[in-house]
Formats: structure tokens, C-alpha cells, sequence
């Protein structure tokens, strides 16, 4: 009789613990996803408590395996109150590790977020400034080519300028020597002049 009862009290119990275990499962499921996504991710820092706590739920996952082989003899060879305590304890601590994991993970992509939000207002920041430096470098250009210009024009003036002296000089040169031939002529006349007038006397 208390066999039976034993039976009864233990499959009643073995029932209870599946909806737990089942609940627990299905909770930790999604957890287990998102922890397998993250461990396929490169980006992890040196710093990061993510691979000790996948370590650590490793662990917790080969406790669970351990509790759920468990049988005992004097029930049929099947998991007794302490056993199946055992493998809610070991569902119970993989849930609570996934927790801590799920953590992690949202702290590391909040600063991934964090991180990219102020890296795209840098990049604004860095196009800005280029796009002004290059508009400022433009305008200074075109300043310098108006300059050069500029330069380039009185430079013909100054050009123009000094032929026009240059030929006004060679015409005052070209004067001075028809005026010198003149006063030169007339001197050699008037000494020829002078001459014949004492002949003559």
C-alpha cells in the first residue's frame, strides 16, 4: 500500500516538475538563440564577461544532463523527488545564467548603439568640416586666380607703359641727334663764313 502511494505521490510529482521543466525550457529557449548569436559574433571585447558567463552556463548546461540521467532503483528506475529537484535547480541556474547572458548582451549592444550614434555624429561633424574646408579652399582659389589675373593685367599695362616710354625716348633720342647734326652744320657754316670774310679782306 505505501508502495503504491509512493508511486502515485512520485508520478504526481514527476508531472509537476515536467510543466516546470517544460515552462523553464521554454523560457530559456529564446535565451539559448540569443546566446548562440552571440557567441558566433566576432566583436566581443577583451574585457567582456561574455565568455565566462557561456562558460559558466556550459557548466550549469553538464549539470543539467547529469540530473536528468539520475535514476533510481528503488523507484523503477525512475528520477526520484531529489533527482528531479536537482535538474529544476540546474534548469533554474541555466535560466538565471541566460539572464545574466541576455544582460550582457543588450548592456554591449546599448554601447555598440551608443558607440555608432556618436560615430555617425563624428562622420557628420568630419563631412561638414570638409565640405567647408573644401568651400573655403575654393573661394581662396578663386581669390588667387582674380589676383593672378589682375597681376597678369598690369603687368601688360606696365609693358605697354614702357614701350611707350621706351619709343618716346628713342624719338627724344633721334631729335637730339638731328638737332645736334643741325648745330653742328650751322657751326661749320658760320666758320666757313668767317673765313671767307677775312680772304676777302
Amino acid at each position: 500500500m505505501r508502495t503504491s502511494v509512493l508511486f502515485s505521490w512520485v508520478d504526481s510529482l514527476q508531472i509537476t516538475t515536467r510543466r516546470q521543466l517544460f515552462r523553464t525550457l521554454a523560457l530559456g529557449g529564446g535565451l539559448m538563440l540569443s546566446v548562440a548569436t552571440a557567441a558566433q559574433t566576432p566583436a566581443v571585447s577583451p574585457d567582456s564577461p561574455l565568455p565566462g558567463l557561456l562558460a559558466e552556463r556550459k557548466a550549469l548546461t553538464d549539470r543539467y544532463r547529469e540530473a536528468s540521467a539520475q535514476r533510481h532503483s528503488l523507484f523503477g528506475n525512475k528520477p526520484s523527488k531529489k533527482d528531479l529537484q536537482e535538474v529544476v535547480d540546474a534548469l533554474q541556474g541555466i535560466v538565471d545564467k541566460d539572464q545574466q547572458i541576455v544582460d550582457v548582451l543588450n548592456r554591449t549592444a546599448q554601447a555598440a548603439t551608443t558607440t555608432s550614434a556618436r560615430l555617425a555624429a563624428t562622420t557628420t561633424h568630419l563631412e561638414t568640416s570638409s565640405r567647408d574646408d573644401r568651400n573655403l579652399t575654393a573661394q581662396r582659389l578663386s581669390e588667387l586666380t582674380n589676383e593672378a589675373e589682375n597681376l597678369r593685367q598690369r603687368e601688360k599695362q606696365q609693358l605697354a607703359h614702357q614701350r611707350d616710354l621706351e619709343a618716346e625716348v628713342a624719338e627724344a633720342k633721334q631729335g637730339h641727334f638731328v638737332r645736334d647734326a643741325l648745330i653742328a652744320g650751322l657751326a661749320v657754316l658760320c666758320v666757313g663764313l668767317v673765313v671767307a670774310l677775312r680772304r676777302r679782306k
